[in-house]
């Protein structure tokens, strides 16, 4: 059964916790912008400011993160996102760190970052989602990092991977030399070449010509 624009709003993070009440003051005095999406449109790309707090109502998406020194691209897979990077409104760098692009049909919801500011943060509880939004990432990409002692190759290829994710799970398509992901991990190519064949071997990832899949990068670490 369809959902409502009101049943989907309620389902929202930034939403949560408010009445019906206040959903529906929401939907009465704040803007929101809704565009729908056909495949391989994009939504953001990398480096553009952050000036919306966009919300994927539905379809899939993936991330694409190209490194600035061009060593390396990341491809990642991440049909479950719910808001594309809404820490990065704020802070030093306000910008999107990948580019997002339709796989499927698709709808997003915007809304202006002035307006969050403006008549979002007044609510308290609207405030509080937007801190745990926030301090969630930011918790949960460091616990997973210090899981991992940089102690074997294996293990600080495993940490290369989380730090450049901007999903801690889902397939991930690298496009790198070893030779490059060896400099980064400061490990000697031999080495990296057997701890990747030993991932294959165990069926984590595919090795290709010019870099490798991970197939489900919580199989990593779980």
């Amino acid at each position: 059964m369809e959902l409502t624009m009101f049943e989907r709003l309620l389902q929202l993070p930034l939403f949560q916790g408010l009445t019906n009440q206040e959903v529906s003051d929401v939907m009465a005095h704040v803007r929101l912008d809704f565009c729908k999406y056909h495949p391989d449109d994009e939504v953001v790309v990398q480096d553009d400011p952050c000036r919306k707090l966009i919300y994927i109502i539905s379809g899939e998406v993936e991330a694409q993160f190209s490194d600035p020194d061009g060593r390396f691209f990341l491809r990642e897979y991440i049909p479950d996102v719910k808001a594309i990077e809404p820490y990065n409104m704020f802070g030093m760098y306000q910008k999107y760190s990948r580019t997002y692009r339709f796989l499927t049909e698709g709808t997003t919801l915007s809304i202006e970052k002035m307006v969050v500011l403006r008549q979002l943060m007044v609510n308290d509880i609207i405030k509080i989602n937007l801190m745990n939004i926030t301090s969630n990432k930011y918790q949960q990409t460091q616990r997973l990092l210090c899981q991992f002692p940089d102690d074997t190759t294996r293990n600080k290829i495993i940490k290369f991977m989380l730090a450049h994710s901007i999903s801690p799970k889902g397939r991930k398509d690298f496009r790198m030399k070893m030779r490059v992901l060896s400099d980064i991990v400061h490990e000697t190519r031999l080495n990296v070449s057997s701890a990747l064949n030993e991932m294959q071997d165990e069926k984590l990832i595919t090795l290709q010509r010019g870099g490798f899949t991970v197939h489900e990068l919580q199989n990593m670490y779980r």
